[in-house]
């Protein structure tokens, strides 16, 4: 017998997830608003590991899509972070950030699902647990950098890059930084492959790229952020 298929939608009839379904799974469950409901940790599970890497996403996937995909499942408040590419294009990559580590490890039950793609068709998808923090820890981390670059008065203008592309150029961490004011000369790669060090034209300049680009994605790379010490 073949396995009964259903389709978790976002209300309007359109886009919208298509999943096996499986005894117990979120699809026969009630959807609450765009179908994972976004409520605050609630620290069963603890915060780590609380993050899923989706790829091979269609390029149209929406946040709400996402959502829908991971139908009754607890996600965090912004917990949705699609990877775009240099020109700003849909990576097909996008990183999901759970209330806890149940909800994470339940959300892998729909790894090598599918998801419906525009004109028809639907998308493969896989799921990767990952090391990342939560975003409350990476505040916490943020908040820690900064009381270490005041406590020790240098390299506050300055933030190092770790896990940009083997192959990164100057010109692309330019291009990652782009409307930010770097100082001449301030885009430093290595020492080791996949990092490097950017000084800017000011400490407000530094701290607003921290907090804006901070696990943004350079290509198909999650970029991380860290005050230069």
């Amino acid at each position: 017998l073949g396995r009964a298929v259903a389709v978790a939608g976002n209300g309007t009839g359109g886009s919208g997830s298509v999943r096996a379904a499986r005894p117990g799974s979120a699809a026969g469950r009630e959807r609450v608003g765009h179908g994972a409901s976004a409520v605050p940790p609630s620290g069963d599970g603890g915060s780590s590991a609380v993050v899923v890497k989706m790829r091979g996403l269609p390029y149209s996937a929406s946040d709400e899509q996402i959502a829908d995909f991971f139908s009754g499942l607890r996600i965090a408040p912004n917990g949705v972070s699609i990877g775009r590419d240099a020109g700003g294009r849909p990576s097909g990559e996008a990183h999901v950030e759970f209330c806890s580590d149940n909800d994470a490890q339940a959300a892998m039950a729909f790894n090598r699902q599918r998801m419906s793609a525009p004109g028809g068709g639907s998308r493969y998808i896989e799921l990767f647990r990952t090391k990342q923090l939560s975003s409350g820890a990476r505040g916490r981390s943020a908040a820690a950098g900064d009381a270490a670059v005041a406590a020790s008065g240098g390299g506050a203008d300055s933030l190092r890059l770790r896990g940009m592309p083997f192959h990164s150029t100057e010109a692309d961490v330019s291009s990652f930084f782009n409307g930010y004011s770097i100082a001449a000369g301030g885009i430093k790669l290595g020492p080791q492959g996949g990092h490097g060090h950017v000084r800017f034209a000011s400490v407000e300049e530094a701290r607003r790229a921290l907090v804006s680009l901070n696990h943004s994605y350079m290509g198909n790379r999650y970029i991380e952020l860290f005050w230069a010490s």
